[in-house]
C-alpha cells in the first residue's frame, strides 16, 4: 500500500510522462484510488501513446496552452472502461469503442473516475486545416462505438499501433486517411459559427493559402478577409493566440510537414523561403525555437 508521500511521488512522476509525452497538461487526484501509466506508440513519426488510469481528472487549461508550441488537435479512442471529456461547452461520457476529438488550442478535460484505457492519437493542425478546409469542427462530442465511421476507425488505428516502423509517408496517409474517414462525424455547417469563429477560419485560410508571403501581417489578413484588425484579434484571442503567432506556427509546421514528406531535393535555405521567412538566420531560429533543434538535425532524423 502506498503512503501519502509515495502516492503523491507516483503522481507526479506519471504527469510528467505525461507533459513529456503529450505536450503541456496538468491533473488533479480523484481520492486515493489513483492509478496511471502511459507509454508512447507508433514509432519516431506517428505521436501516438497509449494511456491507462484511474482517479484522476487530465486537464489543459489557458495556462498550459500558453505553454504549448504546437497546438494540435488529439483523437482518442476509448479501448476499456469510461471517461468523461469536457470540450467548448461539450460534454461526453465515452465508453468503449467510442472516438472524440479536441482540440488542444483550447481548454478541455478527461475525468476518469473508473479504470479508463485510451489510446491517443496527435493530429497535426496543418493537416487537420487543410483537409477538413473551412468545416467548422465539433469538438469534445462522443463518436458512438457503434457507428460505422467509429467501427473502420478503431480498426485503422488498431492495425497502426502494431508498428513501429512506419515511415513519412506511410504516415501521413495514415492521418489523412483517418481525419477524411472521421470527417462526417466531427464538422458542423459553417452557418453554426459564431462571428468569430468565421473571422478566424476565413483568415487561417487566407494565411494557409499565401504563406510564402515574408510581408504576410495581422493588417494584410484583416484587409483580405474584409475583418478590422481590432476583430481579427478577438478571433485569434479566442483560439488562445495572436495572429502574428499563428502565422508563425503555420510557417513552421507547414515548412516540417513539406520535409517531412517531400522527396524534393530543394535545400533547408530554399524551403525556409518558400514558407515565408525572410532570410536562412531566421528560419534556423525560429526552427530551433520552436522544435528544440535545428533544420538540419531535424532532417538527419527523419533519415536515422
Amino acid at each position: 500500500m502506498h503512503t501519502g508521500a509515495q502516492s503523491k511521488g507516483v503522481f507526479d512522476h506519471w504527469i510528467s510522462d505525461v507533459n513529456q509525452i503529450c505536450g503541456p497538461f496538468s491533473a488533479t487526484p480523484l481520492g486515493k484510488d489513483f492509478s496511471a501509466n502511459i507509454y508512447k506508440m507508433g514509432g519516431s513519426i506517428l505521436d501516438m501513446s497509449r494511456v491507462t488510469i484511474r482517479g484522476a481528472q487530465l486537464f489543459r487549461g489557458r495556462n498550459e496552452i500558453r505553454r504549448c508550441i504546437t497546438p494540435d488537435f488529439f483523437c482518442v479512442f476509448q479501448v476499456q472502461g469510461e471517461s468523461r471529456v469536457e470540450q467548448a461547452g461539450n460534454v461526453s461520457i465515452l465508453q468503449t469503442g467510442d472516438i472524440v476529438l479536441v482540440d488542444s488550442a483550447l481548454p478541455f478535460s478527461f475525468t476518469y473516475d473508473w479504470t479508463s484505457q485510451q489510446i491517443s492519437l496527435i493530429l497535426p493542425r496543418p493537416v487537420i486545416e487543410r483537409t477538413l478546409n473551412l468545416s467548422g469542427i465539433e469538438l469534445g462530442v462522443r463518436i458512438p462505438s457503434h457507428s460505422h465511421i467509429a467501427s473502420f476507425a478503431n480498426h485503422l488505428i488498431a492495425e497502426a499501433a502494431h508498428y513501429d516502423n512506419l515511415d513519412a509517408e506511410e504516415s501521413s496517409a495514415l492521418l489523412d486517411s483517418l481525419i477524411m474517414l472521421l470527417k462526417p462525424s466531427v464538422i458542423r455547417s459553417v452557418g453554426q459559427h459564431s462571428p468569430n469563429d468565421r473571422v478566424f477560419l476565413q483568415a487561417a485560410s487566407f494565411i494557409r493559402e499565401n504563406i510564402g508571403d515574408p510581408a504576410l501581417s495581422p493588417k494584410i489578413v484583416a484587409n483580405a478577409t474584409g475583418a478590422s484588425v481590432r476583430s481579427l484579434y478577438r478571433a485569434f484571442a479566442a483560439h488562445s493566440m495572436t495572429v502574428s503567432e499563428y502565422i508563425k506556427t503555420q510557417r513552421l509546421e507547414m515548412c516540417a510537414d513539406y520535409l517531412k514528406t517531400s522527396k524534393s531535393k530543394l535545400g533547408l535555405t530554399e524551403a525556409g523561403y518558400r514558407f515565408g521567412f525572410a532570410s536562412p538566420s531566421a528560419f534556423s531560429t525560429a526552427f530551433k525555437q520552436h522544435f528544440g533543434i535545428t533544420p538540419s538535425r531535424y532532417c538527419q532524423q527523419l533519415v536515422t
